[in-house]
């Protein structure tokens, strides 16, 4: 689970693609380096598909020839869907990944961008299974945004037949996509607990799920549903399952996107041609659905 969620990845990249190559100045100064920084949700897809090609090719020129002789390297890091836009917004990285909807005011401040849908994701609800929530399959809306506001301490404050002990709260840091989705569909007017522990990833969110009885998250279902030791519940009744991203019964959903300010250099734009095409695969791979399969 580490490999999986490792904050840096240092991997060579193929492009099979036939699209002409940079200009003769830009080859002459290109470096070969391609940055990608944001949602950990996609970190470990992205890093994987391109993983995948370090293991065969190796340089640049073996992608088209125009292109130097120097080794195809992508830095791929973490930090939130928050810091994936602000990376693409400064200039940090040439490719931001989010797990949410780009925000009016970033629009704003991006100015010319694209944005491409990789795949789509639920927010889903787990807790361990030694956990009292564990005995029920479902939970409202209301209940939700009561224990994540604090307003329900104690298991029994949402059901009278579990016991009294106190509610342990997880939630994502600001910069999490999860946890504006979270902000903006659940606690609306409410905020967020002041006593809840703050995760700075979705793999340390899954590691203190495991340990901690007590505790209840919002974390990725692809990500949660893998975990024997998770009982993930219902939302509304639905489950929070490909199937129901597929046909948009459940409502928490939200996009995987990669995004890029102004018009990308050609070799950005190959690896988000190759993640639109057959880097599908890697989605697939990691339990995510396929891009064609979801209603944008």
């Amino acid at each position: 689970m580490e490999k999986i969620f490792a904050m840096l990845f240092l991997v060579s990249l193929l492009f099979l693609s036939a699209d002409p190559g940079l200009g003769a100045q830009e080859t002459k100064n290109f470096d070969g380096v391609i940055r990608i920084g944001g949602s950990t949700t996609l970190l470990p897809v992205i890093a994987d598909a391109a993983t995948q090609f370090m293991e065969k090719y190796k340089t640049w020129d073996k992608i088209d020839h125009s292109l130097p002789a120097v080794p195809v390297i992508i830095y791929v890091t973490g930090g939130g869907s928050g810091f994936g836009v602000r990376s693409v917004i400064d200039g940090t990285n040439h490719i931001g990944m989010a797990s949410r909807d780009i925000e009016e005011k970033e629009k704003a401040q991006l100015g010319n961008h694209k944005e491409f849908l990789v795949s789509k994701d639920c927010i889903a609800f787990a807790v361990n299974k030694r956990n009292p929530l564990a005995k029920r399959s479902n939970l409202t809306k209301e209940e939700v945004a009561r224990i994540y506001s604090g307003e329900a301490k104690t298991f029994r404050d949402i059901d009278a037949a579990l016991p009294g002990k106190p509610i342990l709260v997880q939630m994502r840091d600001a910069a999490g996509g999860s946890t504006e989705i979270m902000q903006r569909e659940i606690l609306k007017e409410r905020t967020f607990t002041p006593s809840a522990v703050q995760v700075p990833s979705q793999g340390v969110n899954l590691k203190k799920l495991e340990t901690n009885t007590s505790a209840i998250a919002y974390i990725s279902s692809v990500i949660a549903l893998e975990n024997p030791q998770l009982k993930v519940l219902k939302f509304e009744g639905v489950a929070p399952s490909n199937e129901n991203v597929i046909n948009g019964k459940y409502r928490l959903t939200r996009p995987l996107l990669l995004l890029v300010k102004d018009t990308p250099d050609p070799a950005v734009q190959m690896f988000i041609d190759y993640m639109l095409a057959e880097g599908q695969k890697v989605v697939v791979d990691h339990g995510y659905v396929p891009v064609k399969t979801v209603k944008k």
